[in-house]
């Protein structure tokens, strides 16, 4: 107790003669400044909202118009919503959009099927494809729409005004990885595989649509590419390596230098690829490119180091490389409109690519009913055409495109291989898959479990 008096005697001391303003501080009631602290919080609120509707309209436009680059798509009806968060923002964003505990709309992208239903923002989504929005639901929700087929119509219970208001949306395909607005202030983006994550220092960073299109493109192309996953699978097995060292040295090797190393191997590979297939989605999803590689030179000034960056424990390609790699890709693309021929990005044997292909047999769910000639599918639709048509074969998340005769009819049990597994493709692009066959329509197949 002696002790903790000196303590605080001599640090009473201490403050006293440190050297202080002269000028009066101005008084102030803690009502004003509570006051003022809710004003400050409601401006937050409004620029995170704006923020996140920039965000979803770019998004929108880039997963709706790239579904033939995706190997993972949904049926979206173009609204975004949120919920009541915790912390201080919660009064300003209940006060100012109504947003609710159950999902809340924020943003209606213009002319998306949810904009043509008459959703507006403020609405509370009470019940989506006829399932309740609580929180257990979501992922019920998403698996629902998933599996959605063309054309198939999602009814959507919302609560207006404190009306209950029934409306029936059209969604359309997309590719299935949704966007989530980080309020870190730090100039970043980055994909963990199944969704998209950008800072909003990055909205604040990226000037144009088309540059935020040219992230947005660039992390979603991470995940159709399955990088994630890649570096994964890198990580464990450097961890392997790792622990065999460890045994083999009888524990005189206890580090993790190989799982570090290997988790990092090809890193600056998968951001090139990246930048690569996600300039094609750009070019898809109908933006401007020829000025979008700029975007490295802005942002080699905020990274001086990158800008000559060759190390080859750098995560990242320098920003000289990527903007010439860049430039490179937009002359390719702009070559290939000339051509009049798919925009879709090369493989390394010059052959186009297509998203799934090198994970084809991998993607589909198990246990699978076979054939002896291979998967078998269950067509939903008559055949149309002369000649092969696209057999789409739905397995959850993935679709495997093949082909099959012209009198295929709904009902058929078709197996893919007898007509040849073409590829693992978007179905928006299912009849340029079977241009080689002869194919001239697209038709609907499940898989037989």
């Amino acid at each position: 107790m002696h002790t903790h008096f000196l303590s605080a005697l001599a640090l009473t001391a201490l403050l006293a003669g440190c050297a202080a303003p002269s000028t009066k501080r101005v008084e102030v009631t803690t009502q004003q400044t509570a006051v003022e602290a809710q004003k400050q919080l409601d401006l937050l609120a409004e620029e995170i909202v704006a923020d996140q509707a920039r965000l979803h309209r770019v998004h929108w436009q880039v997963v709706t118009r790239s579904t033939a680059l995706c190997p993972k798509t949904i049926r979206s009806p173009g609204l975004y919503t949120a919920v009541l968060p915790n912390g201080d923002l919660a009064a300003s964003m209940k006060k100012l959009y109504g947003v609710d505990a159950l999902p809340t709309v924020v943003s209606v992208v213009p002319g998306s099927p949810a904009d043509l239903a008459g959703v507006k923002p403020r609405d509370v989504v009470v019940s989506a494809w006829n399932l309740p929005t609580s929180p257990k639901e979501q992922e019920a929700i998403r698996e629902r729409a998933r599996t959605a087929k063309s054309g198939e119509v999602m009814p959507v219970q919302v609560r207006r005004n404190g009306e209950i208001v029934n409306l029936t949306l059209e969604p359309v395909l997309a590719c299935d990885y949704p966007v989530v607005l980080s309020t870190e202030q730090e100039v970043n983006a980055y994909a963990d595989g199944d969704r998209i994550v950008v800072t909003r220092g990055m909205m604040a960073f990226a000037r144009t649509d088309e540059e935020l299109a040219l992230v947005m493109s660039h992390e979603m192309a991470h995940n159709t590419m399955s990088h994630m996953t890649s570096k994964r699978v890198n990580a464990t097995l450097g961890t392997i390596g790792d622990i065999a060292l460890t045994i083999l040295t009888r524990g005189a090797y206890n580090m993790n230098a190989l799982s570090s190393l290997a988790s990092n191997a090809h890193s600056q590979e998968f951001e090139a690829e990246a930048d690569y297939v996600g300039l094609y989605m750009m070019a898809n999803s109908g933006y401007a490119i020829n000025d979008a590689p700029k975007f490295w030179r802005r942002m080699a000034m905020t990274s001086p180091g990158s800008i000559k960056q060759n190390s080859l424990l750098a995560s990242h390609p320098s920003t000289s490389y990527r903007m010439v790699a860049l430039e490179e890709t937009a002359k390719e693309i702009e070559q290939k409109r000339v051509e009049a021929v798919a925009l879709l990005p090369a493989r390394k044997d010059g052959k186009p690519f297509v998203p799934g292909e090198k994970v084809m047999m991998a993607a589909l769910p198990s246990p699978l009913t076979k054939s002896a000639g291979g998967v078998q599918g269950t067509a939903l639709a008559d055949a149309k055409g002369d000649g092969a048509v696209a057999l789409a074969a739905a397995t959850g998340t993935r679709e495997v495109v093949g082909c099959v005769p012209s009198g295929t009819v709904a009902g058929d049990k078709i197996t893919l291989a007898d007509w040849g597994l073409v590829q693992v493709k978007a179905l928006l692009n299912a009849e340029a898959g079977c241009a080689n066959n002869g194919g001239v329509a697209a038709t609907f197949a499940q898989i037989k479990r």
